[in-house]
């Protein structure tokens, strides 16, 4: 078989090209804007989501920090009123106090020479 020096080119109609080409071009330049409005909405949800989950995670951590201080002063104030109750007892009973305190002393000693 003899090689064919021709090549073959397939060519579309010149009539109405032009019209299809710009179709074409308004097409896609239509979809990119309908990409860019849809990309700027998603990121307008994406922000709308995180401010909302950000004003969520700080009222979250005022209600912590609220409820901390609360317990402190709670256990502050208990510890205050162990301290008059302690001093009460002491100046009730001084003597009773002293031996307490001499013999915790002294356990104290004999635990820490171990």
């Amino acid at each position: 078989m003899p090689a064919s020096t021709s090549t073959t080119t397939t060519e579309f109609p010149r009539t109405g090209s032009a019209a299809s080409t710009k179709d074409i071009e308004l097409q896609l330049e239509q979809l990119r804007e309908d990409i860019a409005a849809l990309a700027k909405t998603v990121a307008a949800v994406g922000n709308e989501k995180a401010s909302e989950m950000k004003s969520k995670a700080k009222r979250a951590a005022a209600d912590a920090s609220d409820a901390s201080y609360q317990i402190a002063e709670a256990a502050k104030n208990q510890a205050l009123t162990w301290e008059r109750d302690l001093e009460g007892q002491i100046r009730a009973n001084p003597l009773q106090s002293v031996a307490i305190a001499a013999g915790v002393g002294f356990l104290f000693a004999l635990l820490s020479r171990r």
